[in-house]
């Protein structure tokens, strides 16, 4: 249940409409509440100050109010087209996925919501004056409120014209995903490496694979689409109730084919109903027309590599963009060689597997990041240069076996594809000098 309701919250979150939404609704309990104050609070006979005497003026309140509201709904008209405009160049530039954390925006949302908010309450206020007895009542309180939101809104104006001029640069749009990026990690990989920690021992079969392909039950999916997360819990309780061990052959971020095999399941004791146990485990998956970062470590890793190829592409070719991009990922990886990736494997009280998801590993991760740069990026030098000197610093930090093997195997992936190049002898020896160094390194980790 708690995996649904982050997923429910997940998807409200990345939503546009959400605070303009909610600015809406409260302009609307503003205008009310102001009119209710001024017309069971302060009466006629109240003086107010010279500066104030505008307000005792129907005609100044209406055409105060009139032109409050066309102007403000001319701002949020111009301000929206400078979204679309800025969310056009980011996609042409950086990518239609890039689009999504342009939609997150907070600052963006905030501005249109007081936009169009301020633009309910004046039109709200408009009406309630129409009503008012201006013998008796003058609405002080609903003009002072309107006067410091036209205030606010014009310096939303030119905060929201400086955010955007800084939002669709390069350097901005890589911090931003490198900013979820790391909160990502630190999400999925809590938890700092123990260097004394001792493997979990589990009653199972030395090839868990192969014993479950042998004799275990085959789960098809039930529909096509991204699998975006896992229901861990409600899971762990279908095996228990069901008494089965469940294999599943597919990860978050994976597409996912209708009738395609998903799962492998065992039964303890009795045959259980297999329909019936495909069903339940189909039904907590959560499965959508888009891939998620919720539980896919490598969603914004791709969105990184995105950029950097948008950057080596020839109509854009900017290698220092690219660069950027693998100075962030290599900033990440070596956050991971300080994590426990998390185990894959449940148990129940005694021991026994009760559920084993395929794992994100860390060449995965490697290979995630650096493979289509490493591709893309071999015609240019600089690239391949700072793909060499990026793994010579996770070399230095690098802490285990499986770690230095997949730094290893970018490196000599990288020399391989430079070979066919046909680059300069002065060339060539820059990237021997580079592979010499790391090799260096890598001899005395191993």
């Amino acid at each position: 249940m708690k995996t649904r309701i982050l997923h429910f919250l997940g998807i409200i979150s990345a939503n546009f409409w959400m605070i303009p939404l909610c600015s809406l609704l409260l302009g609307a309990g503003l205008a009310f509440l102001n009119f209710y104050l001024d017309k069971t609070l302060l009466a006629r006979h109240i003086e107010y100050p010279d500066l104030f005497l505008f307000f005792n003026n129907s005609q100044n309140i209406r055409s105060l109010l009139s032109v409050s509201a066309t102007s403000i709904l001319g701002v949020a008209g111009v301000s929206f087209s400078i979204t679309i405009a800025s969310l056009t160049l980011a996609s042409q530039q950086f990518g239609p996925r890039l689009l999504r954390n342009f939609m997150l925006d907070r600052f963006n949302q905030l501005v249109l919501g007081c936009f169009i908010g301020t633009f309910l309450y004046c039109i709200l206020q408009l009406q309630f004056t129409s009503s008012m007895d201006l013998e008796k009542t003058t609405p002080f309180i609903s003009m002072i409120v309107l006067l410091v939101l036209i205030f606010i809104n014009l310096l939303l104006l030119v905060f929201f014209i400086h955010h955007i001029a800084v939002s669709i640069q390069a350097d901005s749009v890589i911090g931003d995903v490198d900013k979820e990026l790391v909160a990502q990690l630190k999400t999925l990989f809590p938890d700092e490496t123990e260097p004394d920690q001792q493997p979990l021992k589990l009653k199972k079969p030395s090839n868990i694979q192969q014993h479950f392909e042998q004799q275990g039950n085959p789960v098809y999916a039930q529909k096509s689409g991204y699998l975006q997360a896992f229901d861990v819990n409600a899971l762990l309780e279908c095996c228990r109730d069901n008494n089965v061990a469940v294999h599943f052959l597919i990860k978050p971020g994976e597409f996912i084919i209708e009738a395609s095999l998903i799962a492998y399941f065992l039964h303890k004791e009795e045959k259980p109903d297999e329909n019936d146990i495909t069903k339940q485990i189909n039904a907590q998956l959560i499965i959508g027309d888009k891939a998620t970062p919720e539980q896919d470590p490598e969603f914004a890793i791709r969105q990184l590599v995105e950029v950097a190829l948008r950057a080596l592409s020839p109509g854009i070719n900017d290698p220092f963009t690219a660069i950027s991009c693998i100075d962030r990922l290599g900033s990440n990886i070596g956050l991971l060689m300080g994590r426990q990736f998390p185990n894959e494997q449940y148990v129940d009280d005694s021991g026994h597997l009760l559920m084993q998801l395929k794992p994100f590993t860390f060449n995965g991760i490697v290979e995630a990041s650096f493979n289509q740069i490493r591709h893309h990026g071999k015609r240019d030098l600089a690239v391949t240069i700072h793909l060499l000197q990026t793994l010579h610093k996770l070399a230095l930090i690098a802490k285990t076996s499986e770690q230095t093997e997949a730094i290893d195997k970018q490196a000599k992936a990288i020399v391989s594809e430079q070979k066919a190049m046909g680059l300069s002898d002065y060339d060539i020896e820059d990237i021997k000098h580079w592979k010499k160094e790391l090799d260096l390194i890598l001899n005395e980790k191993i």
